[in-house]
């Protein structure tokens, strides 16, 4: 019996085939020359049609690190337990807790409000959530949204960036997918703080809500290859979802996918006719 609750638990409200009744994949021969060497998996869905798009199928169930993308199920799970309650709560940066490493951009080195955390991708803010958060919280959330392997060290506040925590492309289609059709537990006022803090532009009666995540493949070098994230979705003017969407990359440098994993993920949605350049 424990065993048949076990895998009841880990059942996602909303599973692969209901997101995706269909699936097709991207011709990439447009693309071939501007991907380069880097490797792409990408997964789109049409809300109107739950029509998906797809680049590397195979890549879809395989999970990786989810780094700051991890960024929106936090954000929901501090604002759903009171560890921070409105779009301007700031922490004020400790620099003997979190002393700034080589690689931190200036944006990173001050106090935050979870607006400007999420705006900037500041880590030690999300770092200084973790002790507001008990571990049978992360536990219970992680479990609601059932986002990807849902493991976690109870007070580590490195997990979503160490590869304890892992994520496959499909699976963050997945959670997007829940919070937006019935918003996977999470208060209305709530998701819509989160929403102040992950909207990234509106552009011809579309709103465009996102984030971005990255981390070294060898994690002892900066400057090797990296890994990262475009992950989000997008309303129309009357705030009903059109699409949602997952983009991992693997490249031979930070700088290699930084920018380009947005200016991409936005290449294709367009193409796709879901969102407008």
């Amino acid at each position: 019996m424990k065993i048949i609750l076990g895998l009841l638990c880990l059942t996602p409200l909303i599973s692969f085939a209901d997101v995706c009744k269909t699936t097709k994949p991207i011709n990439t021969d447009p693309y071939i020359a501007d991907i380069g060497t880097r490797k792409v998996t990408f997964l789109a869905v049409d809300f109107k049609s739950n029509h998906c798009w797809a680049i590397n199928e195979a890549g879809l169930t395989q999970r990786h690190g989810p780094y700051s993308s991890f960024k929106i199920p936090h954000t929901l799970i501090a604002l759903e337990t009171g560890a921070i309650k409105s779009i301007d709560e700031r922490i004020e940066w400790d620099q003997q807790k979190y002393p700034a490493q080589d690689f931190w951009p200036a944006t990173w080195k001050q106090s935050h409000t979870l607006a400007s955390a999420f705006k900037h991708s500041a880590v030690w803010y999300y770092k200084a959530l973790v002790p507001r958060v008990k571990p049978a919280d992360y536990k219970k959330w992680l479990a609601t949204f059932h986002y990807g392997n849902q493991t976690f060290t109870p007070g580590s506040n490195e997990f979503w960036l160490n590869n304890e925590l892992q994520i496959s492309p499909a699976e963050q289609v997945e959670f997007i997918a829940c919070v937006l059709k019935n918003r996977c537990g999470v208060k209305a006022n709530h998701f819509a703080i989160f929403e102040s803090a992950a909207l990234q532009e509106t552009k011809n009666n579309l709103t465009l809500y996102a984030k971005t995540g990255s981390g070294p493949i060898d994690p002892n070098n900066n400057d090797g290859a990296f890994e990262g994230w475009y992950v989000g979705y997008i309303k129309d003017a009357t705030g009903k979802p059109v699409a949602a969407f997952a983009l991992y990359m693997e490249a031979e440098s930070y700088s290699a996918l930084k920018d380009y994993r947005k200016v991409f993920s936005l290449r294709l949605l367009s193409d796709l006719t879901l969102w407008s350049d």
